[in-house]
């Protein structure tokens, strides 16, 4: 009984595996499974393409903003642009060919070309500007699209070499990507130390002198190829975070009662996230918060980014709203944790050498010696200008300096 059995299931199986040839057999015949092969390697090809333009949208419109932050003439214009962003798009592509399809701007007087609306159901154009893209922000918005190595713009279909059909012409792909720069809002700094406006202005000349920014590695300064030649010995300035002499801006020899220009590092990472146009906290203390020392001994030889205050106050809380409330923005009158800066801007300073403590200590790269001594707190080096390097939101611009630093952020 058992062997009937499993003669009848064998024969029964033998059938299927026959209707299952024959349906394969007529698939085959009417090219359907050549035709879905041919489909999903174009879809394929499609977004593999438009993966790597992006990507080369995306570097092209970011180096496109840090060159109109820096004010190139040369790149920053109709003329310049495709040039200097050409090789970024190129490089992000497999075959390292990508069209530029076009470049525009919004606040940027060189490059004439407007942009249009954004609009998220077209991949041809660029997505929606973002809440936070409000009128007075410059951006720029590149777009990248297929470049072929025979100078076409044509992704030609894998169902056109496969079936010869003419009438499959193949598409061209698109992508775009948009780039703002301006005032930083929030940001964080590397190290909590902050300046005032008033010594900013003095070691400037109201920011009308900075020094040639480094390249290469650290120091970035030198003699080998590819860095910057060092400035000359009396471009190196030195700014007293506390000082026993009179020195410009200084009050009582320090910033304030018991303030040194540290503002509070509430998170102990030796960083301090503060806001354009608010207040913060400072921190007391001869010497830098808990940590810090070894952060700033490994920045010497690049650049850091100090926030600027124009106005110190003492005040029972946090102080709210602008500085026209508070009447002394000396802060001789302030004093311990009762005191604090408002924050306007933000400026990158190139830091050669420092003492921030008795033994807290490091000798300038450019001079070779200690830029201050005994109860004195200093920094040695030189104000740069350029664009600030980490994550932060963008502001519209307001009246006054910008201290020669701006930030640059994807904007969609």
């Amino acid at each position: 009984m058992w062997g009937m059995k499993l003669r009848a299931r064998h024969a029964a199986q033998v059938r299927e595996r026959g209707a299952v040839a024959v349906i394969v057999t007529v698939i085959m015949a009417s090219g359907a499974v050549m035709g879905m092969l041919a489909l999903s390697v174009d879809v394929g090809q499609i977004m593999s393409e438009r993966r790597q333009l992006q990507n080369g949208a995306d570097a092209s419109a970011m180096a496109l903003a840090q060159l109109c932050a820096k004010q190139d003439a040369t790149a920053c214009s109709t003329s310049g642009a495709r040039t200097a962003i050409k090789p970024l798009a190129n490089a992000n592509a497999n075959d390292q060919l990508s069209e530029i399809s076009s470049v525009c701007a919004n606040g940027v007087a060189a490059i004439t070309a407007t942009c249009e609306a954004g609009n998220a159901a077209e991949l041809s154009k660029c997505p929606q500007t973002p809440g936070w893209l409000v009128s007075g922000i410059p951006y720029v918005e590149v777009k990248t699209k297929t470049e072929t190595s025979a100078g076409s713009t044509v992704l030609t279909p894998f169902a056109k070499a496969l079936t010869g059909n003419a009438a499959n012409a193949g598409s061209t792909v698109y992508a775009c990507a948009r780039s703002a720069w301006g005032s930083p809002g929030q940001y964080t700094a590397k190290v909590p130390i902050v300046v005032s406006e008033c010594e900013w202005k003095n070691n400037t000349s109201n920011g009308t002198v900075y020094q040639t920014g480094p390249a290469g590695p650290a120091p970035g300064y030198g003699t080998t190829s590819g860095q910057t030649p060092w400035p000359a010995a009396s471009a190196e300035i030195t700014i007293y975070l506390k000082s026993t002499t009179t020195v410009p801006c200084a009050i009582n020899g320090k910033d304030t009662a018991g303030g040194f220009g540290y503002v509070d590092d509430s998170a102990g990472n030796c960083a301090a996230a503060v806001s354009i146009n608010d207040w913060a906290s400072i921190n007391t203390g001869s010497s830098p918060p808990s940590g810090c020392y070894d952060a700033i001994a490994a920045l010497r030889g690049t650049v850091v980014e100090l926030p600027i205050f124009d106005c110190l106050v003492k005040a029972a809380s946090t102080p709210t709203g602008g500085i026209s409330g508070y009447p002394d923005c000396t802060g001789a009158t302030g004093g311990g944790a009762n005191s604090y800066y408002h924050v306007i801007g933000w400026a990158k300073f190139y830091l050669t050498g420092f003492k921030v403590g008795g033994s807290q200590e490091a000798a300038s790269l450019r001079s070779g010696v200690v830029p201050c001594s005994g109860g004195d707190r200093c920094l040695s080096g030189w104000y740069v200008t350029g664009t600030l390097t980490g994550p932060g939101t963008i502001v519209p611009p307001t009246p006054g300096n910008n201290f020669g630093a701006s930030l640059v952020a994807p904007a969609g």
